[in-house]
């Protein structure tokens, strides 16, 4: 039992550099998921880390037209980064979305709760994914994920 705790011990302390690390920013690119009207799509990401454990995550994702209806997801959200091995993080996240669309579908407004996973390829590279359910006004909510890789500088 020692053994086991001492190996997650080292693993934690050698992981320190692979948090969300103050003052970084990052740019992803990814692919997207919306369970609404079941579309796919493509979007774009711009990251900060805030302190070491807190990022700022702004993305918006372009889903492509599916029974004549397109739509658009702005988020902001906040991510909790926490490292669990060395180059692999989880983090929770919590934030704002608003979607838009072609139609006559009034835009809609909604709050995300979810989380992602991330591996760092390179000190500058890293590819990841997360899931979120956007909890959403006049009962339009639903289950969105996205994958994909963030360059950092």
């Amino acid at each position: 039992m020692k053994k086991y705790l001492f190996m997650l011990v080292a693993l934690l302390t050698m992981s320190t550099a692979a948090f969300a690390q103050k003052g970084v920013t990052g740019f992803g690119i990814n692919g997207a998921y919306d369970d609404w009207n079941g579309q796919f799509g493509i979007g774009v990401k711009l990251q900060y880390g805030f302190i070491d454990q807190l990022r700022g995550d702004l993305s918006t994702d372009l889903f492509f037209k599916k029974y004549d209806i397109s739509m658009v997801d702005v988020n902001g959200n906040l991510h909790y980064v926490v490292p669990v091995a060395d180059k692999f993080n989880i983090y929770p996240l919590a934030g704002l979305n608003i979607a838009f669309f072609n139609h006559d579908i009034p835009t809609r407004l909604g709050v995300n709760l979810g989380g992602g996973l991330e591996y760092f390829i390179t000190d500058a590279v890293k590819i990841g994914g997360e899931a979120k359910y956007i909890v959403s006004d006049n009962g339009f909510s639903r289950f969105g994920a996205t994958i994909g890789v963030t360059f950092l500088f």
